[in-house]
């Protein structure tokens, strides 16, 4: 099941039952891209607008960049759903024999591994997209700054449910280094989310 090209209802419906997936960290990301789209929305609505001619260069950067980030991060709707749907069969592998333990482990630690990856992608694509409000706010569209509030939101709850995605995956992780170099990147995009969400949010008075 692709959720990317299904309706909004079927992957909702889907969320809601007792299939296995999708789960919380493709809700992440749908969330995630729900807040790009409000970013692009101010700035399009930017595009060819009157006392907005001297930001035009920079505003379809942005428009270019935010199309890039939420291009990649739509595939993670389906990539979380394809990293946990493994991880689930994994732990269905055969445990009969020390030979077959072995290779149950072995493909348990590699599909714990990607589904903390891919987690961590959304984290990561939706902080490289959140780090452009800022300056949104500055030249972009002023009649739609609850846009950006809205997009600032969805983006942070999109990287905190990541977030528990992420770390959830890498509990039963064996690999300590890259258990703890993930970790540090968690914090380090955690702090800087925290820091542009307060200063964006306070900046708009409504």
């Amino acid at each position: 099941m692709e959720y990317l090209n299904s309706t909004i209802k079927k992957y909702l419906d889907d969320l809601a039952s007792n299939l296995l997936a999708p789960g919380g960290g493709s809700a992440a990301a749908l969330v995630s891209c729900l807040g790009l789209s409000c970013l692009l929305m101010v700035a399009n609505f930017t595009v060819g607008k009157k006392g907005y001619e001297s930001v035009q260069e920079e505003i379809k950067n942005i428009i270019n960049k935010l199309n890039e980030c939420k291009n990649e991060l739509e595939k993670y709707i389906d990539k979380d759903v394809q990293a946990y749907n493994e991880v689930i069969s994994t732990y269905k592998l055969p445990k009969n024999t020390q030979i077959e333990i072995e290779n149950r482990d072995k493909k348990i630690q590699s599909a714990l591994k990607n589904a903390a990856s891919v987690a961590f992608e959304i984290m990561k694509i939706s902080h490289n997209s959140i780090v452009y409000t800022e300056k949104l706010l500055k030249i972009g569209n002023k009649n739609l700054i609850t846009d950006i509030a809205c997009g600032v939101l969805f983006l942070f709850s999109g990287i905190q449910s990541a977030k528990y995605n992420v770390i959830i995956n890498l509990k039963n992780l064996k690999d300590s280094d890259f258990k703890q170099k993930i970790k540090k990147e968690i914090k380090k995009i955690m702090t800087d989310t925290k820091i542009i969400s307060k200063k964006i949010l306070l900046k708009i008075k409504i």
